[in-house]
């Protein structure tokens, strides 16, 4: 779980790096006011984008985890089920066979 949130983490970072440092382009780039605002609003909207796309990507992958998971738990409780089952079986089929038989 650690390593999703660290995961997590990276991405974020990364995106947030990635605007900072495109927004410092623009801001040095040699163009009107203008221009340079229109530019720093089109980053901002298309890394908005991006963020929010990775991180529906990232929902979609936890969300398929826990269905795994949530799978894998109710199999392993269906076995462990049919093993108490089969030793209860097993212990009164033994049970039965041990005890004295009633003379009449």
């Amino acid at each position: 779980m650690a390593d999703r949130d660290d995961i997590g983490k990276i991405v974020i970072a990364f995106f947030a790096g990635a605007t900072m440092g495109a927004i410092a382009g623009l801001l040095l780039a040699p163009s009107s006011g203008v221009e340079t605002r229109q530019k720093i609003k089109d980053a901002t909207i298309t890394a908005k984008d991006k963020a929010v796309e990775k991180i529906g990507e990232a929902k979609e992958g936890a969300s398929s985890i826990l269905s795994r998971g949530k799978e894998k738990v109710s199999d392993v409780k269906s076995q462990i089920q049919a093993a108490v089952e089969a030793g209860k079986g097993a212990y009164n089929q033994k049970k039965g066979e041990m005890e004295p038989e009633e003379e009449a």
